[in-house]
């Protein structure tokens, strides 16, 4: 079985929110390249943010970690760290981590890039 090579790219922003579409998965191996990406957006002042998640099949506590430090720096600045097409295995790490109370969780992209909370 081939290893999944995990990513993270910026994708075309929808209105005011920039979208990182992640693959993979979003572990250890993966932080620094997220790390650096949320890191650029911000010092851009690209503080709504959208992960789109359809192509993340694991995430560990290193990818938790990463998505919290992002949601701070965010707020931070007056934005929002979004998810969108959160799978089975993301959204119960969510769920056990009671994140799902704190970040919004769309269906896809579209939906999660509606009007920016106040």
């Amino acid at each position: 079985m081939p290893v999944p090579v995990s990513g993270v790219e910026r994708s075309c922003d929808v209105g005011a929110w920039a979208v990182l579409a992640l693959s993979g998965e979003i572990d250890l191996g993966a932080v620094p390249r997220v790390r650096e990406v949320v890191g650029e957006l911000v010092a851009e002042g690209r503080v709504h943010l959208v992960w789109d998640l359809r192509e993340v099949s694991f995430m560990d506590s290193a990818g938790l970690g990463v998505l919290v430090a992002a949601v701070r720096s965010a707020e931070a600045r007056q934005g929002e760290v979004r998810l969108a097409g959160v799978g089975p295995q993301v959204s119960r790490l969510l769920e056990l981590t009671g994140l799902d109370a704190v970040i919004g969780v769309y269906a896809d992209v579209p939906s999660a890039a509606g009007p920016a909370a106040g």
